[in-house]
């Protein structure tokens, strides 16, 4: 049977069964902008490759074997507005001067405790969560998780077939499109790019790892200080201790967890003060992070952050 063209579509078809409303597909184009993805034509956007294929089209009509017709984009568009675009030179010049003056050294991981309040209350959520997927049905036509491979569960059987996959992320640099697991085969074309089959040979995976579900969600955080320390605390509950992070230098930390097995959240700081990363440590509870920074005894910050 012929294969439908349309994006966002690409489901086989007959003659006999192309009715109107048969193809769901995206007339758009696709959008790469700051880690997002999408489809011109519609307003929601993933940060996961995979969501972002698998997104329903947003326009019913019949199949077709034609390929859509390439919208006709003018490849200077973006350098004039930039060209043209107003420019805070003298702020850039201040900002460029400030990040000369911080620390460039590497950051160095911060040990981390874990509480025991902590421990418990990631068991009882584990058993949540285990049963909760005990319970999870895989139905037919469930698409495999996996980059840019094409299968779907029709029966138990699906299990044991081959699943061609590129392990790597989806690039996209200067036009290029290709897989960081495959950086020789690369090409302009989207369409190209999404027919590269897969390097890697596997099972097929119906359900993401939690890790791949988790979408980023902003934290509220705090923070005091003594004669000795900044104490910055990060309210989130069960964070996964190891998924969870947090590196520093003398002037600035980053961290990054996975919370409630469903949200991410990372923070970057540069500090309102100078601190000892040797000296500073980590420490997680049930319900928050406990981030405790040494700095120079008597220093008074007068904000967290300097920025």
């Amino acid at each position: 049977m012929p294969m439908c063209q349309r994006k966002g579509c690409g489901n086989d078809f007959s003659e006999d069964s192309n009715i109107d409303g048969s193809c769901k597909y995206h007339p758009g184009t696709p959008i790469f902008h700051e880690g997002l993805k999408g489809w011109s034509c519609c307003k929601k956007r993933f940060s996961d490759f995979t969501d972002f294929l698998n997104h329903p089209g947003c326009t019913i009509g019949k199949h077709t074997t034609e390929a859509p017709a390439q919208a006709a984009v003018d490849p200077n568009e973006a350098l004039k507005q930039l060209a043209t675009a107003e420019v805070d030179r003298m702020s850039m010049e201040q900002r460029t001067a400030e990040a000369e003056r911080r620390d460039t050294s590497a950051k160095i991981d911060l040990p981390i405790k874990v509480t025991s309040s902590l421990t418990k209350a990631l068991e009882r959520e584990e058993a949540a969560a285990q049963e909760a997927l005990e319970s999870t049905e895989i139905k037919p036509g469930q698409a495999c998780t996996r980059n840019a491979c094409k299968g779907t569960y029709e029966s138990p059987a699906s299990d044991e077939e081959e699943c061609h996959h590129h392990p790597g992320a989806p690039v996209f640099h200067e036009g290029y499109k290709y897989w960081s697991c495959c950086p020789k085969k690369k090409t302009f074309e989207f369409d190209e790019f999404l027919d590269f089959k897969g390097c890697t040979v596997g099972k097929h995976r119906w359900v993401k790892p939690l890790e791949e579900q988790a979408k980023a969600k902003k934290c509220r955080h705090d923070w005091f200080q003594s004669d000795t320390h900044v104490v910055l605390t990060i309210f989130a509950k069960c964070i996964q201790p190891e998924h969870a992070s947090v590196k520093a230098n003398s002037d600035s930390i980053t961290v990054n967890i996975l919370y409630q097995q469903s949200f991410s959240y990372t923070l970057k700081l540069h500090l309102g003060g100078k601190i000892k990363p040797e000296e500073s440590s980590v420490q997680l509870m049930s319900s928050k992070m406990d981030i405790k920074l040494a700095k120079e005894p008597g220093e008074s910050w007068e904000a967290l952050s300097a920025d």
